[in-house]
């Protein structure tokens, strides 16, 4: 099995490792999302593995107020390692050469589900997702001395639907959430004879998408199961599902229904 560091640009574990520093005296929680999470998920089976190591950074940050954020980018920028981006409020750059995207969730958010920063009153942007995926992280090893909680596979689906129906130019969204559908059946062999063998029987074995209909109908299963205490998201997420009548979406709606 490929260790997930394998996929880390040295430069990128590097920055980790600091920023990890920083988060824990400021004891607040945190976990991958975007591009290198989605690499970790994917490695955990060398054959399905990215081909690439990804310079993506995004990090979602559960925080209560404006003030802890800029607090944590000032503490980040005083390490003389990290500056500011001049364009985008929640961008760092680190060493000149990474760029990482601080995500603030919580109780900064506002009762719309938005996150709204009073220094910079062009940025507006929809939270919703990353508070009910948080508890679902997975704590990953990703070095001899680091670890990291990494958005799960399920999770990611989540806000990649969110984020693509927020904005459709988002084509990626769509090719991962397909791509993980795809290769759904391979990383997760154990757990769905074990748990899962009822979606086996909800469809003919003769489909030539059989595997493909099984996975999309257990992720909308685990994604029920995150979204089961925020009825407003998961009627979200339904009605983004029913926008894109393909079989395996449709699979995944009615998993989310089930």
């Amino acid at each position: 099995m490929k260790q997930p560091i394998d996929l880390l640009n040295p430069l990128v574990a590097e920055m980790l490792k600091i920023m990890e520093t920083v988060f824990r005296a400021f004891e607040i929680d945190y976990y991958l999302v975007g591009a290198i999470a989605r690499d970790i998920g994917l490695s955990t089976q060398e054959s399905l593995g990215a081909k690439r190591k990804t310079n993506d950074v995004d990090i979602a940050i559960l925080l209560d107020n404006e003030k802890e954020f800029y607090a944590i980018k000032e503490a980040l920028v005083a390490t003389n390692l990290f500056e500011e981006s001049s364009y985008k409020a929640i961008k760092l750059i680190y060493k000149s050469a990474i760029e990482v995207d601080l995500l603030p969730f919580g109780k900064i958010e506002n009762e719309e589900r938005q996150l709204l920063l009073s220094r910079h009153t062009l940025l507006v942007m929809d939270m919703k997702g990353f508070k009910e995926v948080y508890p679902f992280t997975q704590t990953i090893k990703v070095a001899e001395d680091l670890s990291l909680n990494v958005c799960s596979l399920e999770g990611l689906v989540i806000l990649k639907l969110i984020a693509n129906n927020d904005n459709p130019d988002r084509t990626k969204d769509i090719t991962d959430i397909e791509h993980f559908i795809e290769v759904y059946f391979d990383l997760k062999t154990d757990e769905i004879y074990n748990d899962f063998m009822d979606v086996m029987d909800l469809y003919n074995t003769e489909q030539n998408n059989f595997l493909k209909l099984v996975s999309a109908r257990i992720i909308g299963r685990k994604m029920k199961e995150m979204l089961e205490n925020t009825d407003t998201t998961l009627q979200h997420l339904k009605i983004i599902l029913s926008k894109r009548p393909v079989d395996t979406w449709i699979a995944m709606r009615e998993g989310i229904s089930d």
